[in-house]
């Protein structure tokens, strides 16, 4: 004897499991997408070596990083693209072991406005690398008053050109007094929505097998 199954039984089954079926997540792609906000300027920046390939390359270098510890998020493309790999995790991790699952319960730094840097001299220390000076008048309170940019500190920053780009290879703080009067003085425009206290693990590194498992 034949034995029909009801085909709406089977199309009731069928829509059964698929309804059980996760749907994948959405792979992430590195480096994120992020709009750099614009600097609105109380101090506008006066320099001669404003225009200077190295030291732009330097300050973008800075603002990347300051752009990644304001989201909390290295992935940024303002970030990776602006310094050598070794640099980019080496920063990425003594932030992540300085500010994540800490147990003060505060959250990572944040800042108003980028650095405030008087670049002094671009030093060629060979075919493709060069070494540039800036005076950095940054406070943590970000309060700057003429007496307060006059008492910098130099830092040098060590670039090197690879292809068609220039990147960070150190930063290197030091003791040396300087006046960083003709810095620029800005603050971000949009601002930062503020940081909430971050685990280790929700800290988006610079690359993919930089992530943080427990």
């Amino acid at each position: 004897m034949k034995i029909c199954v009801p085909v709406v039984v089977v199309l009731a089954l069928a829509a059964t499991l698929s309804s059980c079926v996760a749907e994948p997540e959405a792979e992430r792609v590195w480096p994120t997408v992020f709009e750099t906000p614009d600097v609105v300027y109380s101090v506008e920046p006066v320099s001669d070596l404003v225009d200077d390939e190295w030291v732009q390359a330097a300050q973008a270098s800075a603002l990347g990083y300051h752009l990644a510890l304001n989201l909390g998020d290295f992935s940024i493309e303002q970030f990776t693209a602006t310094r050598e790999p070794a640099t980019a995790e080496d920063q990425y991790l003594g932030w992540r072991s300085k500010y994540t699952s800490t147990d003060d319960g505060l959250a990572p730094p944040q800042y108003s406005g980028p650095r405030v840097l008087l670049p002094l001299s671009v030093e060629m220390t060979g075919e493709n690398t060069a070494t540039v000076r800036f005076c950095n008048a940054t406070t943590e309170d970000e309060i700057y008053t003429p007496e307060i940019l006059a008492d910098g500190r130099e830092i040098s920053v060590r670039l090197v050109r690879v292809d068609s780009r220039i990147l960070e290879v150190l930063t290197v703080p030091s003791a040396i007094k300087c006046d960083a009067t003709g810095a620029g003085v800005g603050v971000y425009d949009p601002q930062f929505e503020p940081l909430e206290p971050m685990e280790a693990a929700d800290a988006p590194p610079p690359y993919e097998d930089l992530w943080y498992t427990p």
